[in-house]
């Protein structure tokens, strides 16, 4: 039973638990208003400085694109199938390669050999080197002269990655300063190996294993309290490294079998992405970002001839199908036009199996949008308010997806995403809500609720039966739009004083009716059934100047006309029986 069933009246646990998701990044909160744009919800360029104060534009993502990362990402490779004790591990950060210069394809060579390399060092081999001083040493071998030897980093990248790194502390790859990619263990010492790779400066390596692959890479803020640092390898220290969701992220609750999972949104095909799955169509990305849609007939057929032994995934690979079944309706120019996605897609299928349906992700995840109708729509979401649809997200019948004008990355909406708007009917901005939003999202309305206080009592004072009763006459006198959520009189619950229910009057619920019967004073004294009291005494509302100081003020012949001039009974606000007043005549 969900824990909002079990403890539905219990507002504190369920407070508790909704912080306990937000502390985890399961659930994000943002406030649209009139300069909320499109580079604050989805991406867009930022300044930053690096060590050198020199100041660069990096692209920084909104916590939508954070939000959607973290729903898809997919763990494609995890070679160790039970949990990780991180328990007194040193944990590292490493960069491998940068994924927008020349160097990006070290991370791929990295993860498919199973080591990391060092890009500093040069083709240098410190495997004599056993501390700083002769790292330094060994640099001025190879002529190379280190002036400050106590803070150049040449010397500390080397001597952390040579000596200070040692089998069995963790590493985080880093994807830019804003994310994360991969999580590996180092499991050898170091190695000169100056033919890892064409390029000699990455000649340092540790090998290591590989636990978590992810794909796309995950927001900064699903492991660390802010951005990582610019620097290739440094050590990772808490409260900036939360050991907490490290643990988490490294359990082994998806990972209880020796089994590789089944096809599914986020496997890799080769060097393709299963981007959609559905009974039509299985939607794969390309390494350039273009989506190829192969029909699902076509590989259906293919899983049965390779599981009847009719045909082989060499005979795939081969362009040989039709030469052992020609009594098949499957387009030859598609089977035989490619051979190197559809081998390796019906393999896995034949072996793993499909999970037919959209990824389901058992860690859903909740985006709240609080006043949702104040910011401009089109501007915010942009291109991506059609992927928010239930059917074009990923694994949807009709999933898409769009390239961001700043990363040029494909993006895609999650199943396991949802997205909560909130907003005032009161407010008057509603009328503006963008039709795209009325599509695309299922209004629930959400009424004052007075039974919520039903167990709230102030000096004798019923205060659901109070709020019930003033809400009935705003209906009448303004409509339903404008009644009073019960919100402001939830603090009476643990401050069950007259003090507190007169503050929450004063300064809250009487300008609130000010406002919206524009300082008619006298309907705002009839919502609070000032005009049924006998009782002057007790009425919240009363005229501001009496009959003896009007003909002090203007003289015995003048005669008032038009509104007239009323004022706040401070002393009513103190008295309980004004308050039972509104609900019962005295």
């Amino acid at each position: 039973m969900p824990l909002q069933a079990q403890h539905k009246n219990d507002r504190t646990k369920i407070k508790a638990r909704f912080d306990e998701l937000m502390e985890k990044n399961r659930i994000g909160f943002v406030t649209f208003h009139q300069s909320f744009s499109y580079e604050d919800f989805v991406e867009g360029l930022k300044a930053n400085s690096n060590e050198a104060h020199q100041i660069s534009y990096e692209i920084e993502d909104g916590i939508f694109k954070r939000m959607c990362d973290a729903g898809n990402a997919h763990t494609v490779i995890s070679q160790q199938k039970r949990p990780v004790d991180v328990t007194g591990r040193k944990v590292w950060k490493m960069s491998l390669g940068d994924t927008l210069s020349d160097d990006a394809y070290i991370y791929q060579q990295c993860i498919d050999n199973n080591y990391v390399l060092l890009g500093y060092g040069g083709n240098i081999d410190f495997s004599s080197s056993k501390d700083r001083k002769s790292v330094v040493s060994t640099y001025s071998t190879y002529g190379i002269n280190i002036e400050n030897e106590s803070n150049d980093y040449r010397v500390t990248s080397v001597q952390n990655f040579k000596n200070v790194m040692a089998i069995g502390d963790l590493i985080i790859v880093s994807d830019g300063n804003r994310k994360f990619r991969a999580i590996a263990e180092i499991i050898g010492d170091y190695e000169f190996t100056p033919s890892a790779i064409d390029d000699e400066s990455y000649s340092q390596k540790r090998e290591v294993i590989w636990h978590r692959v992810y794909e796309p890479s995950l927001p900064v803020d699903e492991l660390f309290t802010k951005n990582l640092s610019q620097m290739t390898l440094y050590r990772l220290r808490e409260p900036v490294l939360i050991r907490d969701k490290l643990k988490e992220l490294l359990s082994g609750d998806d990972l209880n079998s020796d089994s590789i999972p089944s096809l599914a949104v986020g496997s890799k095909v080769s060097t393709y992405m299963v981007e959609g799955i559905t009974s039509e169509i299985i939607s794969l990305r390309k390494p350039n970002g273009a989506l190829l849609p192969m029909p699902r007939v076509i590989v259906d057929e293919l899983v049965q001839l390779v599981k009847q032994g009719k045909a082989s995934i060499s005979d795939i690979r081969s362009k040989k199908v039709f030469d052992w079944n020609t009594n098949t309706e499957m387009e030859k120019y598609i089977v035989n036009g490619y051979p190197n996605v559809l081998a390796p897609l019906v393999e896995s299928i034949v072996n793993h199996g499909i999970k037919d349906k959209a990824f389901n992700n058992s860690e859903k995840r909740v985006l709240i949008i609080d006043e949702i109708n104040r910011g401009n729509i089109s501007n915010i979401f942009g291109e991506l308010i059609t992927l928010i649809e239930l059917s074009k997200r990923a694994g949807g019948s009709e999933s898409l997806s769009v390239k961001l004008p700043y990363s040029k990355e494909p993006l895609s909406v999650p199943s396991n995403l949802h997205i909560i708007g909130t907003m005032n009917t009161a407010d008057k901005s509603l009328a503006q809500v963008d039709i795209a939003l009325r599509r695309r999202f299922e209004f629930v309305e959400m009424m004052p609720n007075h039974e919520l206080l039903n167990d709230v009592e102030v000096d004798g004072i019923d205060i659901a039966k109070l709020l019930e009763t003033i809400n009935q006459r705003i209906e009448l006198l303004y409509d339903r739009e404008h009644t009073i959520g019960h919100s402001f009189f939830l603090p009476l619950k643990d401050d069950r004083t007259i003090a507190r229910l007169a503050k929450i009057f004063e300064l809250e619920i009487l300008p609130l009716l000010e406002e919206y019967f524009f300082e008619d004073w006298e309907r705002v004294g009839q919502v609070l059934g000032d005009h049924l009291k006998t009782d002057a005494s007790l009425k919240f509302i009363e005229e501001k100047f009496t009959g003896t100081s009007i003909a002090k003020l203007m003289g015995v012949e003048w005669q008032q006309e038009g509104i007239i001039p009323y004022k706040r009974n401070i002393q009513a606000l103190n008295n309980p029986e004004a308050y039972m007043g509104v609900y019962e005549a005295f």
